[in-house]
C-alpha cells in the first residue's frame, strides 16, 4: 500500500507529558516523540477503564501510544496506563475501531459527493489525476492503471466497502481531493500500521 502519511520531524525534546513541535506526543512505551497521526490516544474512563479515543476529544489526560499492536500490548503489560489492566484484546479492539471509523468516513465521502464508484469510473479518475485516494478490495480481479501513484488502500473487503457506500458490494472506489479525504488517509495509515504489525506477528 502506498504510504499516505507525511511524517513530522522532531526538533526538540520536551519534558515528558508536554506537547512537542507540530503537535507531536511522547509514546508511553518507547519515549519517542511522534506526530499524533502515528499514535493512538487513550484516556481513563469510568471504573478506571482504558478507553481508546480515536477522535481525540474525550475529557481527561491523554495517554499516547504508537499505533501498533506490540506497543499497545506493552503499555498494558507494564501497567503504563496506571489503570485497571485492559483486556489482552485491546490491540484488536483498537484495530476494529479504526476499521469502523474508516468505513464511516467512506460513507461520509459518498454523502459529500466526493466518492467515485465502479471499475471504469475509478480508473478514468485515476488516469486523470482526479483522486486523492484509490481503494480496491483485496480480491479485485485486476489492478487499475495507477500510473500517477495515487495513495492506494486494499484493507477493506468488497462487502465492507459496499455497506459503507450503500450497495451490496463495491470492488473499486476513489475519493476526490477534499479535507475529508485527508482525514481518511490518516486513519487508513493508522489502521495499516496496526494490520501490518499483526501480519508480521503471525
Amino acid at each position: 500500500m502506498t504510504a499516505v502519511l507525511e511524517r513530522a520531524r522532531k526538533k526538540t525534546k520536551p519534558a515528558s507529558g508536554k506537547k512537542g513541535p507540530d503537535g507531536a506526543r511522547r509514546c508511553l512505551v518507547t519515549g519517542e516523540m511522534k506526530p499524533r497521526a502515528e499514535m493512538i490516544r487513550f484516556v481513563i474512563g469510568p471504573e478506571n477503564a482504558v478507553v481508546p479515543d480515536l477522535s481525540e476529544n474525550l475529557p481527561g489526560a491523554g495517554l499516547w501510544v504508537t499505533a501498533n499492536p506490540e506497543s499497545i500490548r506493552q503499555a498494558a503489560k507494564k501497567n503504563l496506563f496506571k489503570a485497571a489492566r485492559p483486556s489482552d484484546a485491546l490491540p484488536d479492539d483498537v484495530a476494529n475501531l479504526l476499521r469502523r471509523r474508516c468505513l464511516t468516513f467512506l460513507g461520509l465521502a459518498k454523502g459529500a459527493g466526493i466518492a467515485v464508484l465502479g471499475e471504469s469510473q475509478t480508473e478514468a479518475a485515476l488516469r486523470a489525476g482526479k483522486l486523492a485516494l484509490y481503494l480496491h478490495a483485496p480480491d479485485a480481479t485486476r489492478a487499475l492503471d495507477n500510473r500517477l501513484s495515487i495513495s492506494e488502500c486494499d484493507l477493506f473487503s468488497r462487502l465492507e466497502m459496499g455497506a459503507a457506500f450503500g450497495y451490496d458490494q463495491i470492488v473499486y472506489a476513489g475519493i476526490a481531493p477534499h479535507g475529508l479525504a485527508e482525514k481518511l488517509k490518516l486513519e487508513i495509515n493508522r489502521l495499516q500500521s496496526m494490520c501490518s504489525a499483526r501480519k508480521n506477528e503471525g
